[in-house]
């Protein structure tokens, strides 16, 4: 059954202890690990498995949020990638290079676009990096990917879904995740089967979102996508993040009487809102539509009664499904759990992913020269026969288009969306991701008939 429990992921405290044993490690003599600091920067948090003693490494930038806003999923993809890394390597390396062994080099967004641009240049001038994955963010995407393209070294972007992205022309910058017009379009779509099922002629809709790149492209798409429906938008309402109380665009949401709520925020910011809905008691009769970010992190359950969380839909970017229907996956889940302390996320996932994909470029280029592995992750086509490692996400395929976006094999991301159930993810959309005697809960039961 795919009866996904709602992940309780890092502590405080556990996070500080980690970061506490990376940091003690990054020193050790004759390690495959570096600390940055040596060559007059900041101290960069290196985690890789320890290469042959004998061979070539091959250098590649990790690049994720360990600290700010969104550092516990940071640290999750960062998880994710090392262990892709170690497994590849206990497998013999880059074959086409002699076994080489990869040694990741990972770096701190800090949740800052400038802080992002910082480190990839330090990875790429200091650490002397191949390639780059990363920066979950969109906004450091962003910004990381430019220097990245500045200096002519192949970027493998995962996580953000802003559409400048690709949609630069950059000839060195890749994405394999999905962008904010397929996020929206799968609220939509499901939406769409709601409205049928259920003889809706129209909706009333209201936006919140964080006032950056991907939460006004996400806003943008679904009002594009809900206009041509004909659904009336009674709310739009730009965020500075950071707010301790968002009372205020909670009650403007209230007031609004929307059918439906779309938001789009990070963790502390879903944490603060999820909090002033609860509080304010705001019914939203076909439901809280979130595009991910904070709802995805386990840190905004841990954080939370469930109560707050209840009957919530949430567009996961992975497959929910893959540890109960997959051998392989279930002991990777289980790895995950063993290793870090935690169940694996989608976030895991998409570093293991990113991680695999940098692997197979440079099992394909057979060299780190930057022009043939650029083209070669350019080549890569990778379709999800359930037996790849590489597509641990779910994506049902990874095949780049002439902007460098991967196209999933026509737009199937392999996401799944969710209805949070008393701490239980229960599947929405798509059909195939449904399970047996568990449906979503709607119209959704108002404060007063909970």
């Amino acid at each position: 059954m795919c009866k996904e429990k709602v992940k309780r992921l890092l502590s405080l405290v556990l996070a500080a202890v980690m970061t506490v044993s990376m940091t003690a490690g990054c020193g050790n003599s004759g390690s495959a690990t570096e600390d940055s600091s040596a060559n007059g920067t900041e101290e960069t948090n290196v985690r890789a498995e320890d290469p042959a003693a004998s061979g070539d490494v091959v250098k590649i930038g990790s690049l994720w949020p360990l600290t700010g806003g969104s550092a516990t999923i940071g640290q999750q993809h960062a998880d994710g990638a090392e262990a892709a890394v170690r497994e590849i390597n206990e497998n013999g390396g880059i074959k086409s290079m002699g076994g080489a062994q990869i040694r990741l080099v990972v770096a701190d967004t800090e949740t800052a676009a400038d802080k992002a641009s910082v480190a990839c240049e330090r990875l790429i001038t200091d650490d002397k990096v191949s390639m780059i994955i990363g920066a979950y963010n969109s906004t450091c995407c962003i910004s990381s990917s430019e220097v990245a393209q500045k200096y002519s070294i192949p970027y493998i972007s995962q996580g953000g879904v802003a559409t400048a992205v690709t949609d630069r022309g950059y000839d060195y910058v890749y994405r394999i995740n999905n962008t904010a017009t397929y996020d929206v379009l799968e609220m939509i779509t499901a939406l769409d089967t709601i409205c049928e099922e259920n003889n809706l002629d129209t909706l009333t809709y209201a936006l919140v979102y964080e006032n950056s790149d991907w939460g006004a492209d996400n806003a943008r798409i679904w009002k594009e996508a809900a206009d041509e429906r004909g659904w009336t938008c009674v709310l739009d309402e730009p965020v500075t993040n950071g707010q301790a109380d968002m009372t205020s665009q909670v009650l403007k949401v209230k007031d609004s009487g929307a059918d439906v709520l779309n938001v789009s925020f990070y963790t502390d910011d879903s944490i603060v809102f999820s909090n002033a809905l609860y509080a304010n008691q705001v019914d939203i009769p076909w439901g809280v539509w979130s595009v991910g970010g904070g709802w995805q992190d386990a840190a905004f359950f841990e954080a939370l009664d469930q109560d707050v969380y209840n009957y919530h839909f949430v567009q996961e970017d992975w497959d929910m499904c893959g540890v109960q229907n997959h051998e392989w996956i279930q002991e990777i889940a289980a790895e995950c759990k063993d290793t870090y302390g935690y169940e694996m996320t989608s976030f895991f996932a998409q570093g293991w992913t990113a991680a695999y994909v940098a692997y197979y470029a440079l099992e394909a280029a057979g060299t780190t020269d930057s022009e043939p592995l650029r083209d070669a992750i350019k080549g890569i086509e990778l379709h999800n026969d359930g037996t790849d490692r590489a597509l641990l996400s779910g994506y049902s395929a990874i095949v780049f288009d002439e902007k460098n976006q991967n196209t999933f094999d026509g737009g199937a991301t392999g996401g799944t969306i969710v209805q949070y159930q008393d701490g239980v993810a229960v599947p929405l959309y798509p059909a195939e991701h449904s399970v047996e005697g568990n449906t979503p809960v709607l119209p959704i039961p108002s404060f007063g008939e909970r």
